[in-house]
């Protein structure tokens, strides 16, 4: 097996191997940029079925990733790659180290990759249907190589990515000096105010009378996720949550422990954080707490 190839059985490896030389042996690809693309393709579909277990509540995680194998999901309404997009992205990638790949050579590369992603997703559909929630999250998260995920095919991070409109993909980074925070604000796929639900208004928005110590405005609010970096997934909403509270000179324990409760039990999908993810809620407070500039929510930014 290829050292690099992170393949769940070596039988299944070998398979997708041979068939991926004699492709790449056809075209005259460059083999080690083509299995670069290949094993990118799949380390992201399986790091995205971890995180739509691990947000989904229990009754629908199977659902989910059966959806995502069958390709019934909603377009441009999920917020990881689908699989057709994933294989077009996984193209760019080999098109930037092959630039002279032909567009015949794209389509048979493409139909590889999709099997790959395919058989990647009936594997996790297979683990999570026979070790259940808690098993699968454990096994798949010995198994998957995030840091391998944000490195271009010349091996160098990305520091951010703002020009997706998968928010799940999403990031503005902390190494950005070179970009204005109006074009990430801009560029920034998040709901807007009338798509936020009257529960989360009521905690949340300064103008609510019951509103939590640390509340901001919505705008404001995605200006501190650029601000610390963070994206838009269920644990940078926590934390960003989080941090403005604890931040805030009026917080108290109380209200730490209203938030959690409203996190994890009032609030709708997908606005609703529980389970691990729900700590760097406490990760946030810490932060705001501790990092010297008191009321970050009431500064003009």
């Amino acid at each position: 097996m290829h050292p690099l190839w992170p393949w769940r059985c070596e039988a299944k490896a070998n398979a997708i191997l041979k068939q991926c030389n004699a492709l790449w042996t056809q075209f005259d690809l460059d083999p080690d940029a083509a299995l670069d693309a290949a094993t990118w393709s799949l380390l992201w579909d399986r790091q995205i079925c971890l995180e739509l277990v691990r947000d989904a509540h229990p009754d629908q995680q199977f659902k989910i990733l059966q959806s995502r194998l069958l390709a019934t999901e909603e377009w441009n309404k999920t917020p990881f790659w689908e699989h057709s997009k994933l294989v077009d992205m996984t193209i760019e990638r080999l098109k930037q180290s092959s630039p002279t790949c032909s567009t015949t050579q794209k389509d048979l590369v493409a139909d590889c990759i999709h099997q790959i992603l395919r058989s990647e997703t009936a594997d996790c559909l297979k683990d999570l249907s026979e070790l259940g929630s808690t098993g699968f999250i454990s096994k798949t998260a010995r198994i998957v190589e995030p840091d391998r995920l944000f490195l271009d095919f010349k091996g160098v991070r990305m520091d951010s990515d703002i020009q997706t409109q998968y928010w799940g993909h999403w990031f503005p980074g902390l190494s950005n000096d070179n970009q204005h925070l109006s074009d990430a604000i801009n560029a920034l796929p998040g709901a807007s105010d009338v798509e936020i639900p009257e529960v989360v208004r009521r905690l949340e928005n300064p103008s609510s009378p019951v509103a939590l110590p640390g509340a901001v405005t919505l705008r404001r609010h995605d200006v501190i996720h650029i601000l610390l970096g963070r994206g838009l997934l269920d644990q940078d909403e926590a934390f960003v949550v989080g941090f403005t509270m604890g931040n805030s000179s009026k917080y108290r324990d109380a209200d730490g422990f209203v938030m959690r409760e409203a996190l994890e039990h009032t609030y709708p999908e997908p606005f609703r954080i529980y389970g691990p993810k729900l700590d760097v809620f406490d990760l946030g407070v810490h932060a705001g707490k501790n990092m010297g500039i008191p009321d970050i929510s009431l500064i003009p930014i």
